[in-house]
């Protein structure tokens, strides 16, 4: 592959410095064998290759409009943790939004704050900032991330997602233990 070009896109001023062929490169990574076989993807031997946007779908625009609150609360119903994150230089969906959202979602379903807002910390560094409600919702942002957050900050993201699947708290040595207090 020739610097700068791939087969679908050229870069221009406006894209030094950036990436411009992450979607293909993602694409053809994903489809190799070998990364599907080490990630458990596809084991059904799907008869199409993995693509970031797919037709199979089919969104359209009125999807966009689409209220996830009642189906966060019904997941949260049944004590399955939650957790929104948000990179805090998203232009896309600017953290205060989601954590307003978040906020009034812990007041509809009567959470109080079981975590206050405050740094989480990654590799002695501040990864973000995160605040829990009923010890089962969550919000966090993640420092110095846009609106792809992985790709923006894949440590942190990694940390964060870590903590989540481990059933984890981020760490904060001013958080309370999970186990035990469930108010401040």
């Amino acid at each position: 592959m020739q610097l700068g070009v791939c087969p679908l896109v050229r870069a221009t001023k406006i894209s030094l410095g950036v990436d411009v062929c992450v979607s293909y490169e993602s694409q053809f990574y994903f489809n190799l064998p070998e990364v599907q076989k080490a990630i458990h993807a596809n084991r059904t031997n799907l008869p199409y290759g993995w693509s970031m946007c797919s037709g199979i779908l089919n969104y359209t625009e009125a999807d966009v409009g689409t209220d996830i609150l009642p189906l966060l609360k019904r997941i949260i119903g049944n004590k399955i943790p939650v957790w929104v994150f948000s990179g805090d230089q998203d232009s896309v969906v600017p953290l205060l939004g989601s954590r307003s959202l978040v906020r009034e979602l812990a007041r509809d379903l009567g959470f109080e704050i079981t975590v206050p807002y405050g740094a989480w910390l990654h590799k002695a560094q501040v990864g973000g900032w995160a605040t829990e409600y009923g010890n089962v919702l969550t919000f966090a942002t993640v420092r110095g991330a846009s609106h792809m957050v992985p790709y923006a900050q894949p440590s942190r993201a990694l940390h964060l997602f870590s903590d989540f699947v481990r059933g984890r708290r981020l760490s904060n040595t001013t958080h309370p233990s999970i186990e035990g207090q469930t108010h401040l």
